[in-house]
């Protein structure tokens, strides 16, 4: 497994143009819904979700209006196919090391499913029962490093992906809006995609939907 993701990310670092953009983004909307929902559904559900699941639905909604961002290269490696289904890779760290277990067509999942689906796989890597099925056909990868106190970083494209997003932790900042200082709770987002297929422009335009959405939650996750 070791080896597989040496080989992997050697890959992808010599085949890419990477380029990284960053953006800071205000999640006391999103962290204000996880602790409503909380509140309410969470012991109807059994669970409440997790700001990868609640982050991971969002981008796959956005995805649908960026359709050269879910996309994956050619065989040849000289040109990328648009796809439209979105099958959202999420990066697991396990005890073999990383593996990137693939919600398939995650756009089209509401909030539970797409927790279900999320859940599910992310133990299954955990355990080791992840099939290579779980693992193959994803369209775009997102990974969070939030966890260990990690605000941004440059997470390797996951091939034959052109994109993909890094997410850091959510921690409190003061910030000045509507000329006055407050406390907002803040969220850094990186993504890094290949400058040879997508231009600034357009990867700027996507990142700028991710941060819309996550800004205003209740549109796609009510």
């Amino acid at each position: 497994m070791r080896k597989l993701i040496f080989y992997r990310m050697a890959t992808s670092d010599q085949l890419t143009a990477r380029v990284t953009l960053v953006t800071e983004v205000d999640a006391t909307e999103l962290v204000a819904f996880r602790t409503q929902f909380k509140e309410e559904k969470g012991e109807l559900w059994g669970f409440t979700p997790g700001y990868n699941e609640l982050i991971g639905l969002i981008i796959s909604h956005t995805l649908k209006s960026f359709p050269y961002i879910n996309a994956r290269l050619s065989e040849d490696g000289r040109s990328y196919d648009l796809l439209r289904d979105v099958n959202l890779g999420v990066a697991v760290d396990t005890d073999r090391g990383l593996l990137v277990p693939v919600i398939k067509n995650a756009d089209k999942k509401n909030l539970k499913e797409f927790c279900q689906s999320f859940r599910q796989l992310v133990e299954g890597s955990l355990s080791g029962r992840v099939s290579p099925e779980d693992l193959a056909g994803g369209t775009f990868t997102i990974t969070n490093l939030g966890g260990f106190d990690i605000d941004a970083f440059t997470p390797i494209i996951n091939l034959p992906e052109v994109a993909i997003l890094g997410i850091g932790r959510i921690s409190e900042k003061v910030v000045a809006r509507d000329n006055a200082i407050m406390i907002r709770k803040m969220v850094t987002l990186s993504l890094v995609f290949d400058h040879r297929l997508i231009d600034g422009a357009p990867a700027a335009r996507f990142l700028q939907g991710v941060k819309t959405q996550i800004e205003n939650p209740g549109k796609i996750l009510a």
